[in-house]
C-alpha cells in the first residue's frame, strides 16, 4: 500500500497523512536499535500496521471517550487513533518499558497529549478500576484472556475493541463461561480485508454490561494456568 492509497483509503488530510508517515519513519528508525516491529517494508507496514489500526475509524467514534490501549507495543493501534482522533483522552499500556519510553518520545514530538503506563493490565486495574469508556487491544493474547484482563478497567457500558485474525468465532465460542462470569458480551463483529494482502480481519465490539466481581483479574500465572 503506497501513501497516495492509504490516504485515499481512510480519508485522510495531508497533515495527517504527513503526521502517520513520520511516525512510520520513527518507529523503523527505533527498530534499528530495538524490536518494535517485524514488518519493516514501508508497503506492508502502512497496510498491516497503520490502515489495520485505522480502519475501526471507520465504523466507531472515539471522539470525547477514554481510552486505553493495553499491550500498545510500538503504538498500535493507540497511538495511530491519538494521532487520526484530536478530542481523545487516550493512555498507552505497556509491560516493556523501552516501548513506552520510545512513545513517550513520540508524544512530545508530535505535541500528542497521551498518558503512558509502564505495567500490565492486570496490575493497573488494582488502582484504575472501572474508569475507561473503550479498552482497544491489537494482537493480544487468547480472548479469555483478554477480558480477564480489559473488563474491570471498563465502566459499565463500555467496550472492549478486540482486534482480532480470520478465527474469531473458535475463540468466541471458547469464551462462554468468561462472558457470564465477567458480565459481558458481544455486540457486533467488524469485518474487513485488507486491500493489498487480503487477510482478513474481525474487530470484535464487547459490551460491559454490569461491574466486575473484585475477584478479576487474578494474578496472570493464574489467568494462564486455568483460563475463564
Amino acid at each position: 500500500m503506497n501513501k497516495e492509497c492509504l490516504q485515499k483509503t481512510l480519508s485522510l488530510s495531508d497533515s495527517k497523512i504527513n503526521l502517520l508517515e513520520s511516525f512510520m519513519d520513527d518507529v523503523l528508525l527505533a527498530n534499528e536499535k530495538f524490536n518494535l516491529t517485524a514488518i519493516t517494508d514501508k508497503e506492508d507496514f502502512r497496510e498491516k500496521m497503520i490502515y489495520d489500526s485505522a480502519i475501526i475509524l471507520n465504523d466507531f467514534d472515539f471522539t470525547n471517550r477514554k481510552i486505553i490501549d493495553i499491550g500498545t507495543g510500538a503504538g498500535f493501534p493507540g497511538m495511530v487513533i491519538r494521532m487520526l482522533v484530536d478530542n481523545v483522552d487516550i493512555s498507552l499500556l505497556d509491560s516493556t518499558s523501552k516501548k513506552i519510553n520510545f512513545l513517550k518520545e513520540i508524544g512530545a514530538k508530535y505535541d500528542l497529549n497521551c498518558k503512558f503506563y509502564i505495567s500490565r493490565a492486570e496490575e493497573l486495574s488494582r488502582n484504575n478500576r472501572e474508569v475507561f469508556d473503550v479498552v482497544t487491544a491489537r494482537a493480544v493474547s487468547s480472548l479469555n484472556t483478554l477480558l480477564e484482563l480489559s473488563m474491570p478497567l471498563l465502566k459499565v457500558g463500555g467496550c472492549l475493541l478486540a482486534f482480532k485474525g480470520p478465527s474469531v468465532q473458535a475463540e468466541i465460542n471458547d469464551c462462554k463461561e468468561a462472558f457470564k462470569k465477567l458480565n459481558c458480551e458481544v455486540e457486533k463483529c467488524f469485518n474487513y480485508t485488507l486491500p493489498n494482502s487480503k487477510e482478513i480481519r474481525n474487530i470484535l465490539l464487547i459490551r460491559k454490561n454490569d461491574i466486575t466481581n473484585k475477584k478479576y483479574p487474578r494474578d496472570y500465572a493464574e489467568i494462564l494456568r486455568k483460563p475463564l
